[in-house]
């Protein structure tokens, strides 16, 4: 296991193969191979290979989702890489609860533009649609989400069309809910239209709303 040092020295180098004049995402991929698997899932849940990035971002063409807010999204990272491998031709906006956590010194930085959630009553205002209506299609985005009741909160006030849940097959025994799998939709209002297979055994599945 990398030392205190190792990963210190690891994030160094993620923040600038992530800049904006130096960003490189194949080499944060092929980064990504030779870390540590505890530091791998620190960093992030799910590390996917570039053809994994081709065949995602090829889905979000084919149904012209142009704009993307992350639920519970962390740093970023991973919408950071979905972004940059597609030449950045979507908008990605994050979105999380624990301002503090996220501002403070101890926190890995945010990769993409990080909204936040201080209060529940704030899901009632036009923080979804300002990152979404705007551009049409929008999708919500879910990666290894493990909250039943927020998970249906977010779903009751978003005002688009798209959902793609990330996560583990359910054989695995990790548990997060929604499982992308069993999302457990109401069947009337959310229909599978695209499933992809990522590496370790991850599935990226593509929900469309359809009443």
């Amino acid at each position: 296991m990398l030392d205190e040092r190792s990963e210190l020295e690891t994030l160094r180098e993620i923040y600038y193969l992530t800049d904006g004049a130096s960003g490189n995402w194949r080499k944060l991929l092929a980064l990504g191979d030779c870390l540590d698997q505890q530091l791998k899932r620190k960093l992030l849940w799910v590390w996917p290979t570039s053809v994994d990035l081709d065949y995602f971002n090829q889905l979000l063409d084919i149904h012209k989702i142009q704009s993307i807010l992350s639920i519970g999204c962390g740093s970023g990272l991973l919408e950071w890489l979905m972004t940059a491998a597609g030449g950045r031709k979507i908008s990605v906006f994050g979105l999380e609860v624990d301002r503090n956590w996220w501002q403070s010194k101890y926190s890995v930085r945010s990769f993409i533009p990080l909204n936040y959630v201080d209060e529940a009553s704030q899901l009632e205002t036009d923080l979804l649609s300002s990152c979404c209506n705007n551009i049409s299609p929008c999708a919500l985005l879910f990666c290894y989400f493990n909250n039943r009741r927020a998970f249906q909160d977010y779903l009751r006030v978003f005002q688009g069309k798209w959902l793609i849940l990330i996560g583990p097959l359910p054989a695995l025994g990790i548990h997060t809910d929604p499982n992308p799998v069993q999302p457990q939709l109401p069947a009337d209002q959310w229909t599978l239209r695209e499933r992809l297979n990522w590496a370790d055994c991850n599935v990226v599945a593509f929900y469309e709303k359809i009443a």
